[in-house]
């Protein structure tokens, strides 16, 4: 329970607080003009400052830590667990809390109170512990933390008024699950639980994503054509790794291959010259048959047979002429038989030369066939590096597609185990939040004399909440609807919530009917006093609905804090604080 806030400045408007309702009213001064405003007052900043000693985070230049309040010292007084404090925080050294226990029965016996001052983090450690009974080494990644819960109970800003079950605009969803869980005394840990399957999730997303980008590359889309392509490597590989391993090198392989150009070189051209001497042989052989004797028909009978006589000195002369004719004849043929016979040595000598010369080529083609160059086996080498890297790439894919099916299997497998626990869980918690729903009801009903709904289910995504009241629509049933789900809280708090204070800023009033607002502010009176507790709002003067009180509701009772706009001095700081 929260007893006071005091600031180290004479100007600050220190205030009380005891249990039950207790309002902080901003009002209108006799003397103020319409251009006087209560905007700067200090009813929020007084819900600012008792966030601030009870470890809120500050940054530089906003909120509290400005050079207007250099200098400045806030102290709350209140009450953990039976034990009294007050704990003071600077403005200029926000990171240091210093503690001093109250009452004559020393210390607390819990050593984290012993000490005098505290660092911030430190601080929260120990106000988790106590307000709410966290164990902070043992809260899982996605749990509840001390500055979560807390802020359901000390609403700040524009963003912590829009719904029941949201306290600042980037709360996170599973925040928000875990929370309400924790306070309800429902399955909290399920809720950690599923944020962790979901951010096991996304990380199956992002190797997906990952892996696709590489089937760019040609790979398969799925494992059963990765598997084709693997195998089609795979042999491929074999087969080039053997004929590496039967690779051969000659160290005279370009020499030879040389040797075995110039001899097929010389083999086509004893080849072509046989073919023309063989040409010319057939030519020659053909003329042999052509040289015939002369005809034996004497040409001096020819003469005399058409009455022509020669003498015998033309006689002698046609003789000599045959002779010669004949001897022409011989020596003709002697000729060609001589060319015949030099050709056909000539064909002859070329023809051991190319049996000689296909040897030799044979032998060098051999060693051509049974080794390789250098060059040939680098090559060989550089496509079996080639291959190998291509087949370890398909096998990488294979292996992330496989392991991707498998965490996709697995996820899956214990969302369906998760949902049944959870499900089982929620159904064996029914006591606790059939408390909350009833709790709910009977607040709105005695806001709108229609019972409202308070859902609270569970799926496979994880607890789900919802509020529901019959005039839901206009902004201020919409802010009721966080006013009675707040003081539901406070009202079915589990035993190891020890929190008994409820602060809501005039900014849940905004709107609202004023008979809601004078019921509200009837319920959280009554409320609070029944279960000793305390219940602090701010308010304007303009805003409190006098005609609608019932019977026996002293409001001006409650005030513990008069604000005024008519003089600097009037406000909670002595002086207008203007954001």
């Amino acid at each position: 329970m929260i007893h006071s806030v005091t600031a180290n400045q004479p100007s600050f408007r220190s205030v009380d607080f005891g249990p039950g309702l207790n309002v902080v009213l901003a009002d209108r001064s006799k003397g103020s003009t319409e251009k006087d405003t209560r905007n700067g007052l200090g009813k929020t900043i007084l819900i600012d400052i008792i966030d601030f000693c009870l470890g809120g985070n500050v940054r530089q230049g906003e909120g509290l830590a400005i050079d207007a309040l250099a200098g400045w010292e806030f102290t709350l007084d209140l009450s953990i667990r039976d034990k009294r404090l007050k704990a003071t925080r600077a403005v200029d050294h926000p990171g240091r809390i210093t503690v001093e226990h109250l009452g004559s029965e020393g210390p607390p016996s819990d050593t984290l109170f012993g000490e005098t001052a505290y660092k911030n983090r430190e601080w929260h450690k120990l106000l988790g512990s106590q307000l709410f009974g966290l164990d902070s080494d043992a809260v899982p990644k996605y749990g509840p933390t001390y500055r979560s819960l807390i802020s359901y109970f000390l609403r700040r800003g524009g963003a912590a008024y829009l719904e029941p079950f949201q306290n600042h605009l980037k709360q996170q969803p599973w925040n928000k699950q875990v929370c309400v869980a924790y306070m309800l005394n429902l399955g909290w840990r399920n809720v950690s639980q599923w944020e962790m399957l979901r951010e096991k999730e996304k990380a199956v997303r992002a190797l997906q994503k990952a892996v696709d980008a590489k089937e760019e590359l040609g790979l398969g889309a799925t494992v059963g054509t990765l598997e084709v392509t693997r195998i089609r490597l795979e042999n491929r590989l074999k087969s080039e790794s053997k004929a590496l391993d039967n690779f051969k090198v000659h160290p005279q392989y370009a020499s030879i291959q040389q040797e075995a150009d110039r001899l097929t070189a010389e083999l086509h051209e004893a080849t072509d010259k046989n073919v023309l001497d063989r040409r010319m042989l057939r030519r020659y052989r053909e003329a042999v048959g052509e040289e015939e004797k002369p005809p034996r028909v004497s040409v001096a009978r020819l003469y005399e047979e058409v009455g022509v006589v020669f003498s015998n000195t033309v006689q002698r002369t046609l003789a000599e002429t045959k002779r010669f004719r004949a001897q022409i004849i011989e020596n003709r043929k002697q000729f060609l038989a001589t060319e015949i016979q030099r050709i056909e040595e000539r064909i002859a000598t070329r023809d051991r030369e190319i049996r000689q010369l296909t040897d030799k080529r044979a032998g060098c083609l051999e060693i051509l066939k049974t080794h390789g160059a250098m060059q040939e086996m680098t090559r060989l080498q550089e496509r079996i590096v080639q291959v190998r890297e291509e087949l370890e790439r398909v096998v990488a894919s294979i292996r992330q597609r496989r392991e991707l099916e498998s965490k996709k299997a697995e996820i899956g497998v214990q969302k369906v185990g998760l949902t049944q626990v959870a499900r089982r869980d929620y159904q064996e918690r029914r006591v606790a939040w059939s408390n909350a729903i009833q709790l709910f009801s009977e607040n709105s009903e005695a806001l709108y004399e229609v019972p409202g709904e308070l859902i609270i289910d569970v799926g496979d995504r994880g607890f789900s909440y919802d509020v529901e009241i019959n005039k839901s629509g206009s902004d201020g049933v919409d802010k009721m609807k966080i006013f009675c789900f707040d003081l539901m809280l406070l009202q079915s708090m589990p035993e190891h919530i020890e929190i008994d204070f409820l602060i809501h800023d005039s900014t849940i009033f905004d709107g609202v009917d004023s008979r809601q607002r004078a019921r509200a502010l009837e319920r959280a009176s009554a409320v609070a006093n029944d279960l000793g507790k305390q219940y602090i709002c701010t308010f304007n003067s303009d805003m409190v609905p006098h005609g609608n009180f019932g019977n026996g509701f002293d409001f001006d009772r409650h005030v513990v804090l008069h604000l005024a706009d008519g003089d600097p001095s009037g406000s909670l700081l002595g002086f207008l604080f203007n954001r």
